[in-house]
């Protein structure tokens, strides 16, 4: 596309993330995409017509390309977004938000739709990492609970207060609370 105004760029991006990173497109990331242009366009009667041409050119734009170029494109297009003049870090912070929005509109935040996140956000110029390292399976584990459950027993011992010189080990019963039923001595008048 020539001359691609930030909103094409904005769309192909969002359309770009979604089918690259699933394979697919679902309905719930289909409108959570419509919502966020919307949203950029601040979408009103007025300009309807401009949000659905470049609804339709964005898209076309993207299915233009093959499918073995077009996680290629999408960084281009990230970059291209990056380093445009009046695009600052809040608006890349706001971006990489959106996308994830996008992406857990469907109930689920995938790993690879984080991966590809990272790598937007690395071409964008801003370190953030939202794939899990530690999701892998757990080395070690019973030592690790053995770790956990000793420094809770550490901090367990530390809560309370001690009065006088009093062990807490000691076993201290609390004075019995005076009863407020009816006694049966005499009542004072």
């Amino acid at each position: 596309m020539e001359n691609p105004s930030f909103y094409h760029l904005l769309t192909f991006l969002y359309i770009a993330f979604t089918k690259v990173s699933n394979n697919d497109i679902t309905l719930a990331q289909e409108m959570a995409i419509k919502r966020k242009i919307a949203e950029w366009l601040d979408l009103s009667y007025r300009n309807v017509d401009q949000y659905e041409m470049v609804m339709r050119e964005s898209l076309q734009w993207f299915n233009s390309y093959e499918d073995d170029e077009q996680k290629t494109h999408l960084l281009i297009i990230a970059n291209q977004i990056a380093n445009t003049d009046n695009i600052d870090e809040i608006v890349i912070r706001k971006i990489l938000s959106e996308i994830r929005d996008i992406s857990v509109s469907n109930g689920i935040f995938e790993q690879s739709e984080k991966l590809l996140h990272d790598e937007i956000a690395k071409t964008m110029g801003i370190n953030i990492r939202t794939v899990d390292d530690h999701c892998g399976p757990l080395e070690n584990l019973s030592k690790k609970t053995e770790e956990i459950e000793e420094a809770v027993a550490i901090k367990n011992q530390t809560i309370g207060f001690r009065y006088g010189n009093s062990d807490l080990s000691e076993d201290v019963t609390p004075p019995k609370a005076k009863s407020k039923g009816k006694s049966k001595g005499k009542k004072n008048k």
